[in-house]
């Protein structure tokens, strides 16, 4: 157990009341003098952006947005043309290589012996006709 005598806490010295009321003057006015120019800011920025200039710019970037998607556009068509157009020359010297069906053919016909025909069975002329409702 402490033997020692311990001393009672010392009151805090207290502020002159003038001056905790000044001080509580000052953060109000601060803070009214924030909100104020708060609003000022607010006002001044809405009639800006409907004055003319603001409005021409505004005006000009919705164009120039539309312009460059219609480039991109653009360019996607292109590329998507130029890669049929690919697809279609490697088509064409695929079978330049393999050569024609009539070559094809008598190739296997030289091998085989006979010549290769391919069967297809005849189209019907027959028109159908609709069956009648009993309704």
């Amino acid at each position: 157990m402490d033997t020692e005598k311990k001393s009672e806490r010392s009151p805090e010295p207290t502020q002159d009341i003038g001056k905790l009321v000044g001080d509580l003057v000052v953060s109000g006015a601060t803070i009214l003098a924030h909100s104020a120019a708060e609003a000022v800011v607010k006002r001044v920025n809405k009639a800006a952006a409907n004055s003319a200039p603001v409005q021409a710019v505004a005006k000009v970037v919705k164009k120039a947005k539309k312009s460059a998607t219609g480039v991109k556009a653009a360019a996607a068509k292109k590329a998507k043309a130029k890669a049929a157009t690919k697809k279609a020359k490697a088509k064409k010297v695929s079978s330049k290589k393999s050569g024609s069906k009539k070559a094809a053919t008598k190739r296997v016909a030289s091998r085989t012996g006979k010549i290769a025909t391919k069967k297809t069975a005849p189209k019907s002329s027959k028109k159908k006709t609709a069956k009648k409702s009993k309704r």
